[in-house]
């Protein structure tokens, strides 16, 4: 015969832990699409006086490249758009898929970024810019360098939607001062708008998930570090003899 302490323990029930169940972030999908929306109204207000009513009216006379150039960066401006509608509506197959065609405009848009800076900034420089335009050539430089290195880490962390969503909107802001600096009524708080946009990020993160996000984070760390460069280092004696050795001006 077993002793009753025994029997009593091995009856007694087992009070089972309950599980706090995870907080999932609300899905606030309706900001992606007023991020890109606004996005969009900046590059197409920016580029309609000095690219799309000229080309209608004909008047238009630039190179092939350049067309070429314009092409790529403004489907990257309405596929932003489309992707983060397509999430929105959760029709994430058709995001996927789309996604990755997108992938491959990235390095098409750096090389030919590359190549119509470099011939604009040969072009200023012989008309009497004088070391100005390779200042700016600069700047145009580290805008594509923050575009490549946060929308091509986007594409790799595919795997990683969290990281992916907020560095390719992150990485499309260093496309946004070609289109800014073309908008004289906005153009002189064009840091305010910069820094505006980038907040707005972190204040998504907030609202969805009560702290930033590691990648709004890292993306921040990278377009403020390229941005904040941009004078410190593009009117130096030593970017300004760079500039010099590699176009040959």
């Amino acid at each position: 015969m077993q002793p009753a302490s025994s029997a009593t323990v091995e009856d007694t029930p087992v009070p089972s832990v309950r599980r706090q169940p995870r907080r999932t972030p609300r899905k606030l999908h309706g900001y992606f699409i007023g991020f890109t929306l606004v996005f969009a109204a900046i590059v197409l207000i920016g580029f309609s006086r000095t690219f799309f009513l000229p080309m209608a009216r004909g008047t238009l006379s630039k190179p092939p490249i350049v067309h070429l150039h314009g092409l790529f960066f403004f489907a990257w401006t309405a596929l932003l758009v489309a992707q983060a509608s397509l999430a929105a509506t959760k029709r994430l197959k058709l995001h996927r898929t789309v996604g990755s065609f997108a992938g491959w405009l990235v390095l098409p848009m750096l090389v030919l970024g590359t190549l119509v800076a470099s011939r604009d900034t040969v072009h200023d420089f012989k008309s009497g810019d004088g070391d100005a335009a390779l200042t700016f050539y600069y700047g145009e430089l580290a805008d594509l360098a923050m575009f490549g290195l946060l929308t091509g880490g986007a594409m790799l962390l595919r795997h990683k939607p969290d990281y992916h969503k907020r560095w390719v909107i992150l990485g499309s802001l260093g496309l946004i001062g070609a289109a800014i600096g073309r908008i004289p009524e906005i153009s002189g708080v064009f840091l305010y708008i910069y820094l505006g946009l980038i907040a707005s990020v972190a204040a998504y993160d907030i609202a969805s998930r009560r702290s930033v996000h590691p990648a709004t984070i890292a993306g921040a760390v990278v377009l403020l570090l390229l941005g904040l460069s941009e004078e410190r280092i593009g009117g130096t004696a030593w970017w300004v003899n760079t500039a010099h050795h590699i176009l040959q001006v």
